[in-house]
């Protein structure tokens, strides 16, 4: 039996895997001086792990450029991944653990081209549920969890909304583009949203975005119940619980946070 791995080896392994992620993250070949600079440290350090890298067969050095890029076992392998552990599936029983602590039906979300498509929902314990059937596809601008997708998705999503118009769907919903402006820029701080009366009058929904293993928005968990029991206004403790059950999804998916 091998020798458990001590400090300096779990070290090298952890920085190893940063590595690995940079390269990924940046989705095209990098030179050795360049994660150098991003990391704070020695080429020939940099340079060490690389080897082992290109060793195991996770990245790929092209011989005339000296530069890396990821290979196609990492790519399989995240593919494999990705096939076996689903959004869904990451989030089932979080979505269930939250659902009987808050009471109300949990939703899990992720975008699409014409908005957020409900993969998962779990029912409140209420005798009077209320809540979107699995498959539904929520518009951007006018529901909780389409609006945690224009606010931590691509880009280039919310102009493009905004360009092709905001339909009103309830008395309620947002139709004026610098109103809709102004409201994602408060997502982004807080990192939730609600949709109070906006896709339908006496229906709140407030959600959190969830992001996967190289910290891309992937989807959003939202709960959803009358505006009688999910005020306008949401409580320090529902956003709390809410904020705290989508990071257990994203965690369950790789992601971790940045530290330092």
């Amino acid at each position: 039996m091998s020798e458990p791995l001590r400090g300096g080896s779990i070290q090298a392994v952890q920085f190893a895997l940063e590595i690995l992620e940079y390269v990924a993250r940046r989705q095209a070949s990098v030179g050795v001086s360049e994660m150098a600079r991003a990391f704070g440290t020695t080429k020939s350090r940099i340079h060490r792990h690389l080897q082992t890298l290109v060793a195991a067969g996770y990245l790929i050095r092209n011989e005339d450029t000296e530069r890396y890029s990821i290979s196609a076992r990492l790519m399989a392998l995240g593919q494999a991944v990705s096939e076996s552990f689903e959004l869904a599936s990451a989030a089932r029983e979080i979505a269930r653990e939250l659902r009987d602590l808050l009471g109300h039906a949990v939703a899990i979300s992720q975008p699409e081209k014409e908005g957020n498509r409900i993969l998962l929902i779990v029912p409140s314990r209420s005798n009077i549920d209320i809540y979107v059937k699995p498959g539904s596809v929520l518009p951007f601008h006018s529901s909780a969890q389409g609006k945690i997708t224009l606010a931590f998705g691509d880009t280039l999503l919310l102009p493009r909304r905004i360009s092709e118009g905001l339909e009103l769907v309830t008395p309620y919903t947002i139709t004026d583009p610098e109103q809709l402006r102004a409201q994602i820029d408060v997502i982004r701080r807080q990192r939730w949203a609600a949709a109070p009366n906006e896709a339908m009058v006496g229906l709140n929904a407030l959600a959190a975005p969830i992001f996967d293993a190289l910290g891309g928005y992937v989807g959003a968990i939202a709960v959803t119940d009358s505006i009688q029991y999910l005020p306008e206004t949401p409580s320090t403790d529902q956003v709390r619980h809410l904020q705290a059950a989508a990071e257990k999804i994203s965690i369950n998916l790789g992601y971790r946070k940045k530290t330092g």
